[in-house]
């Protein structure tokens, strides 16, 4: 901070943990576009998340190491990524049973149709 309490950039280092605590929206927008893993640091990670979708330590920590990042950066992205996962899962399940549902109502529907109409065949 300047002594007259203005923001400046060389006074006090970036940092998208101090997000919470500014009012600055050009931080705050400098954080969403921030990008914390490398395109292949991604896919290394996806590869990985398609064959376990959770790590052991050892392999955490192999996987960090290969990849140039902290075990934790490892950690919480595959914990976020198992979260988005189950979430699109759950999606997937919804439209499945709704699909199933709505194909129902309509055999239903069609079913309730031609019982009419079986009812008025015998009641003439």
């Amino acid at each position: 901070m300047l002594d007259g309490g203005e923001y400046s950039p060389a006074a006090e280092p970036y940092s998208c943990m101090n997000e919470i605590t500014t009012t600055t929206t050009t931080r705050k927008k400098k954080c969403k576009n921030k990008r914390r893993f490398s395109d292949e640091q991604i896919r290394s990670l996806e590869l990985m998340f398609e064959n376990e979708t959770r790590l052991e330590p050892r392999k955490k920590l192999q996987l960090a190491k290969e990849l140039g990042l902290q075990p934790r950066q490892v950690a919480i992205w595959f914990q976020n990524k198992r979260a988005r996962w189950k979430s699109k899962q759950l999606e997937r399940d919804y439209n499945i049973l709704q699909a199933n549902f709505n194909n129902l109502a309509s055999r239903f529907e069609a079913l309730k149709k031609e019982k009419q109409a079986l009812v008025i065949q015998v009641l003439i």
